[in-house]
């Protein structure tokens, strides 16, 4: 016997917002907001903005596309789409339009498996790290620290932490990290007292996202 289908609505996507997104993303699902955590913890990604939706041919329909979202790197500007692995393989046609699609705008598109948490400890740093975001800092500490990177550059955590005074100096040095002012080592090792901090580096690149993507 069939069982009726339900009928209630798919539940809002997430949004995110860091200090580098230009406006709030909307995250599908687990895999794409992970992806969206360790895009902006990456020190080489400069701003995350909304992709705009391109128009796509499957089996010569015309149809919308959005892509997940739209990075800033020091290298240019690309449009990601996450796909686990399971959805590859479905929706194989669709990405391969999409990539078409943005080859044709002269625009880069990649297509992205989501961070593992297994074999690597990208995301498992991402996410403690960005458990510290709403830490408060002092604007005193925060000068101290970035003297202290000034000097030292890199340092380790643990001797970076010390110039904090008011607070746990290792959570300050994380919620910076998170408002985009210093830069941390998540993909070579678990987080620990000596993980590299460097002071945020400048754009090497001038550039920009499209005049129509801001997300506002």
């Amino acid at each position: 016997m069939l069982r009726p289908q339900s009928t209630r609505p798919a539940p809002p996507a997430r949004q995110f917002e860091s200090a580098k997104t230009r406006g709030p993303i909307a995250a599908r699902d687990r895999h794409v907001f992970d992806a969206l955590l360790v895009a902006t913890l990456d020190p080489a990604v400069r701003a995350i903005a909304p992709a705009d939706p391109v128009t796509i041919t499957l089996e010569g329909l015309p149809l919308p596309h959005v892509p997940d979202y739209q990075l800033e790197t020091d290298s240019g500007t690309v449009v990601i789409d996450v796909c686990h692995p399971a959805r590859i393989i479905v929706g194989r046609g669709r990405f391969e339009a999409a990539a078409a699609a943005f080859a044709a705008q002269g625009v880069a598109y990649e297509r992205r498996e989501p961070p593992q948490v297994h074999g690597t400890p990208l995301l498992m740093n991402a996410r403690s790290v960005w458990g510290c975001r709403r830490v408060p800092v002092l604007a005193a500490d925060q000068v101290r620290v970035l003297e202290v990177l000034r000097r030292l550059d890199p340092a380790p955590l643990a001797e970076v932490a010390r110039a904090v005074r008011e607070g746990d100096g290792v959570a300050v040095i994380l919620a910076l990290a998170c408002r985009d002012l210093v830069e941390l080592d998540l993909a070579a090792a678990p987080l620990g007292p000596e993980t590299p901090v460097r002071r945020r580096r400048p754009l090497r690149r001038a550039g920009r996202l499209r005049p129509s993507e801001g997300g506002n």
